[in-house]
């Protein structure tokens, strides 16, 4: 787990997850890179809004994995690495980590080499390995004592196991609370879903005339860039999903998390 301070002194941040691209599978073709492509220019033209690479970045087809490597597609002779490069350089200055996925860690349990870390390191940007914690400063004040108007704390894993049912999925994101709590919004991705469910609990809160408050958590599955018709999805009877990443907003005038999907 690695621990990430991102400051945004605007006074709205943005947070995009992306995951599950697969680059280099045969499913990744023009819908999908299209909306990457959409997500990453509309990040580039708002200087408060930032990406965190969730995993599956690339596709690491291999004769004994699940995905054969005779489906795998690279345009103009470019490798995966050289694709991730083209697609994710011109914003790095906007990534603030990225983890690994399943299908990076083929590679690991191989070779113990890390295709996301050699990444990483080439573009400059945090390496996380498998889960990060990000602790995201919203809305500088300017003041010694209180820089910050918000601070909000993010957990990002790519996750495992999967589910055939919506709740099934979901239920995967919820048992990162299981890992570290006093998170505001958990982060998963892997079943290629996209998907968010607040939840509101109440703490101990001994300034408070109760003696407790109520705060808001939020699960947010992180979606995928695959195609459905001739993908792994269409031979396994996975249904279809839709297509991005979620937009998830952070106020600064107050504790305020907004999800788009």
């Amino acid at each position: 787990m690695k621990y990430i301070e991102a400051e945004i002194p605007e006074s709205t941040a943005y947070i995009i997850p992306i995951g599950d691209i697969h680059i280099g599978d045969k499913a990744f073709k023009k819908e999908g890179r299209t909306k990457l492509l959409g997500y990453l220019e509309w990040v580039k033209a708002h200087p408060n809004a930032r990406i965190f690479l969730n995993g599956d970045i690339f596709n690491c087809a291999s004769r004994i994995s699940k995905t054969s490597p005779f489906d795998v597609k690279h345009p103009e002779n470019s490798s995966e690495f050289e694709q991730a490069v083209a697609l994710f350089e011109p914003y790095k200055s906007q990534i603030i980590g990225a983890t690994n996925g399943n299908h990076e860690a083929r590679l690991i349990d191989m070779f113990d080499v890390s295709l996301l870390q050699i990444f990483c390191l080439h573009l400059g940007i945090p390496y996380c390995k498998w889960s990060a914690v990000v602790n995201l400063k919203v809305g500088k004040t300017g003041r010694n004592t209180h820089p910050w108007e918000e601070n909000y704390w993010l957990y990002f894993h790519h996750t495992t196991g999967g589910g055939s049912t919506l709740g099934g999925k979901l239920n995967r994101i919820v048992k990162l609370n299981d890992i570290i709590e006093g998170i505001d919004v958990y982060f998963g991705s892997h079943n290629h879903q996209l998907a968010v469910a607040p939840q509101d609990i109440y703490t101990p809160a001994p300034r408070s005339p109760e003696g407790f408050a109520k705060r808001r958590i939020w699960y947010v599955d992180c979606g995928s860039y695959l195609e459905w018709n001739d993908s792994y999805a269409e031979k396994g009877m996975m249904p279809p999903t839709k297509l991005g990443s979620p937009r998830v907003r952070f106020d600064s005038s107050s504790h305020d998390v907004h999800v788009s999907l």
